[in-house]
């Protein structure tokens, strides 16, 4: 879910049911809803309640976490400035950063002796 903003809950309960390996039905069948209001959820034509979604994902084996930190977009530049680049800049690049850490890896280790 490249850039998305934003998680829809019908994702969540989707990935929950496709990773379980269960069909609508018998998520459905767990939670004594029908198989149409799965398909609600998982389309977002409907938004569940955050308990109602936690409650889908513990139908499915899973466990829902949440923790909250310090909003952090700064990987968002660097993807963006590499999906402006061609492949052979990419592979530039790389190796540039591999130099970098191997050669801060071999001061690291000097310091060390």
């Amino acid at each position: 879910m490249y850039y998305a903003d934003y998680v829809m809950s019908g994702d969540l309960i989707k990935e929950a049911r496709l990773r379980t390996g269960l069909t609508q039905a018998e998520l459905g069948a767990r939670l004594g809803k029908a198989q149409s209001v799965i398909a609600r959820w998982e389309r977002d034509d409907v938004s569940p309640s955050l308990e109602t979604v936690r409650e889908v994902v513990r139908a499915c084996g899973l466990d829902l976490t949440f923790s909250m930190s310090k909003f952090d977009d700064s990987n968002v530049t660097i993807i963006d400035l590499h999906l402006r680049m061609t492949p052979s800049e990419r592979f530039a690049d790389l190796m540039a950063r591999v130099r970098f850490h191997d050669r801060r890896e071999q001061l690291m280790d000097g310091r060390h002796d």
